[in-house]
Parts: C-alpha cells; structure tokens; sequence
C-alpha cells in the first residue's frame, strides 16, 4: 500500500512561508563573506551586507517557525520581498537559489514513508506528489503534457510579472528532481512581464 499524501493547501490569498523563508536564506548565503586573507575587510562589510543584518535573522527564526506549521503569509508581504531582492545586483542568484532552496524544504515537509520510497513510487504516484507539492508551497498548477510537465499559477495567485520568475522556475526543476525521475530544465515559455496572458513554465530535456 502506497503511503499517503498529505492534501492541505496554503490559502489563495497568500503563500507558503517555505518562499519568503527561502529567499531570505539565499540572500543571507550570497552576503556571507568569504574567508581569506582580507578579514579585516570583510568585518567592515558585513554590517554593510543586507542578508546578514539583524532583521534577516529575526525574519529567518520566524518565517522558520510558520512553515513548521505549515502557515501562509500574506500575499503583500511576499510581494514586498519580491521586490527587495529584485533591487540587488544579484537578484537571478538570490532567485534561483531561493528556488532550489524551497523544493528542498517542501520535500522535507512530506511524511518520512513518502520521503523514503519517493524513488520507488509509481510513476502515477509520483507526479501526483509532484503536483500536490507544487499546488501547497508555490501556488503552481502542474500538468502533464504526455511525459512533459507543464505548470502555471493557479488563476488568482499570479505574482507580479517578470520578477521572480527564477525562482519559481528553479523551484519547479528541483521539485521535480527530488521527487520523480528528472534531468532537464524547466523552460519560462510565456511570461506576463513579456505581455503574455500567464506565466507558464515547460520543461526541456538537458538535449533540447
């Protein structure tokens, strides 16, 4: 008998607190400084370096305790945050890395007998896990497209256009990496900051 798979889903009006949990991290992994021979230096730039302040760490402890809970926060909030890591220099990174970071965590929230026979599952099962993954912690619909996995926001939880559009991406690939078979990419093909209808995403084989 196949383990159960939980069925619970973050409310349409916000999000999973796995997604601003993972774009905080990212920044606080970017901004830690390298260790070398200019440690001097880096000390005068740590307080100068947004994901290693105070309010970062505050933010991380308590975003931290939500997605135990599995608790939504708000769709604001996240927007807010959105726009935050949209400023810096560096904002693909913080976004692709906060996406892979948010798969990773949405694994450990199945049950420990979903977890272990994630490999060995059927293929049917597997994309259902897949799906209910994507649906709970990143308001993404997921389809198959014969073997090829489709996904889109759900209709009324579409982010603000363009911005971080990486991350969900990232996301999506990695999900489908920790859960079923899976070596390509997951390719924005149609994007609303680019004038299209939604933001979709589709995947591509490492050949394509």
């Amino acid at each position: 008998m196949s383990p159960p798979i939980p069925s619970r889903a973050v409310p349409s009006a916000g999000c999973h607190a796995i997604v601003p949990l993972s774009l905080f991290e990212a920044m606080r992994r970017l901004d830690a400084p390298v260790a070398d021979a200019l440690d001097e230096v880096h000390g005068e730039l740590t307080a100068k370096r947004f994901g290693l302040n105070r309010t970062v760490a505050t933010e991380i402890v308590r975003l931290e305790r939500l997605a135990r809970r599995d608790a939504s926060v708000s769709a604001d909030e996240l927007q807010a945050l959105i726009r935050l890591v949209a400023r810096r220099p560096d904002a693909a990174l913080v976004f692709s890395d906060g996406g892979r970071r948010a798969a990773r965590r949405a694994v450990t929230r199945l049950p420990g007998a979903v977890r272990a026979l994630r490999r060995t599952l059927p293929v049917a099962l597997g994309r259902r896990l897949v799906a209910r993954s994507a649906d709970r912690m990143l308001g993404l619909a997921v389809r198959w497209d014969g073997t090829v996995p489709v996904a889109e926001f759900h209709a009324g939880r579409q982010r603000d256009p363009g911005a971080a559009c990486a991350f969900f991406g990232a996301a999506l690939a990695e999900l489908l990496r920790q859960l079923i078979v899976f070596h390509g990419a997951m390719l924005h093909v149609s994007c609303r900051a680019r004038g299209d209808a939604a933001c979709v995403w589709r995947a591509a084989s490492p050949h394509d």
